[in-house]
């Protein structure tokens, strides 16, 4: 049983760390097109395309409700840019996260819009430009935590609850603006290469729940990330798909690499399956299921590796993803012909 508290304990600090740290985070982050660099807004073959993420993770942690977060987005390439070969994607994206047993609450949309440029006679280049914005609320009930002086005296604290006393939920609510670059190039008939460079809270809103800290405190620390990927067709069954995420903010670093193998069933399914790693965090086995170039189901599972499995028992999260993307093309109208021989 004090294990149990002091176990408590140490997680409402956690957590309470996480009032000026936390952002959302997918291990298969491809999968969150919009939020990993709003340069792939309308950045696929298609008239729509309708996608969603879910993330659920530390749920054995005594008493701390775990951690979640889902996002469902929406982007389409609406228009044609200034020339032929371009043209203007836009997006909207909408985010939930709950994280810890204060239930700190993040929520909003962002509305992004990109432009492709195609490079070269042939196209096979495309430089993108994306940006994003949008307003969240972010809001905490603190009363939910337990601190030292509300542990019975046996185990060290005071056995009061002074503290509760005088706290209750926060929120503040602030705008966000993020930007990225994007390069895809197709190498050849079997390789297509993706490369980009996001940047978030570029304006560092004021997001914090803290009436006591100081202006810098209250700024949300702006995000670099830098992804790549590339895309291999080894035989006509066969393609591998390795990829990465290098991300930093407010001080702290994430690197990941992961790498997907598809094996095509038939002409409509592919069966995929790949294994990642985020350093020094955890391990992950990914499964999932493409019919055609349409529809999209993964489904992954995190094997936590830091010193926080002491806590999680070595169980980390899962993911549940699935994109759809609708394609309606007008049926071209083809005029009759009548063929009269020659003589």
């Amino acid at each position: 049983m004090k294990r149990t508290r002091l176990l408590v304990v140490l997680v409402s600090m956690v957590v309470v760390s996480c009032l000026q740290a936390q952002d959302i985070h997918y291990s298969m982050f491809h999968m969150s097109p919009l939020t990993l660099n709003p340069a792939h807004t309308g950045a696929f073959r298609g008239t729509a395309r309708i996608g969603g993420i879910y993330r659920g993770q530390w749920f054995t942690v005594p008493n701390s409700d775990g951690f979640e977060t889902q996002t469902i987005y929406l982007d389409a390439p609406i228009i044609r840019g200034f020339r032929k070969t371009d043209w203007v994607g836009v997006g909207m994206t909408n985010i939930g996260d709950n994280a810890g047993s204060a239930r700190l609450k993040t929520s909003g949309s962002l509305i992004s819009v990109a432009y492709h440029l195609a490079l070269g006679k042939d196209s096979k280049n495309v430089l993108t430009l994306g940006v994003q914005g949008g307003s969240f609320k972010r809001r905490v009930n603190l009363q939910r935590l337990i601190f030292e002086d509300q542990l019975a005296v046996e185990v060290g604290g005071g056995g009061m609850n002074t503290t509760a006393d005088n706290i209750n939920e926060n929120s503040e609510n602030f705008f966000d603006i993020n930007a990225g670059l994007m390069l895809r190039s197709s190498l050849s008939d079997d390789a297509q290469l993706e490369a980009g460079l996001a940047f978030g809270h570029i304006n560092q809103p004021n997001y914090s729940l803290g009436g006591d800290s100081g202006p810098d405190e209250r700024k949300r620390p702006m995000r670099i990330n830098a992804h790549g990927r590339l895309r291999y067709r080894v035989s006509d069954l066969w393609t591998i798909t390795p990829g990465f995420l290098w991300q930093t903010t407010g001080g702290a670093t994430e690197f990941a690499v992961q790498s997907w193998a598809g094996y095509k069933l038939n002409d409509d399914y592919t069966l995929n399956g790949g294994l990642a790693y985020r350093f020094g965090d955890a391990a992950e086995v990914m499964a999932g299921l493409d019919y055609r170039e349409d529809l999209r189901v993964t489904l992954s599972y995190d094997v936590n590796l830091s010193a926080l499995n002491a806590a999680t028992n070595s169980v980390g999260g899962f993911e549940l993803s699935a994109f759809y993307i609708l394609k309606l093309y007008k049926k071209p109208t083809v005029t009759p012909a009548i063929l009269c021989p020659v003589f």
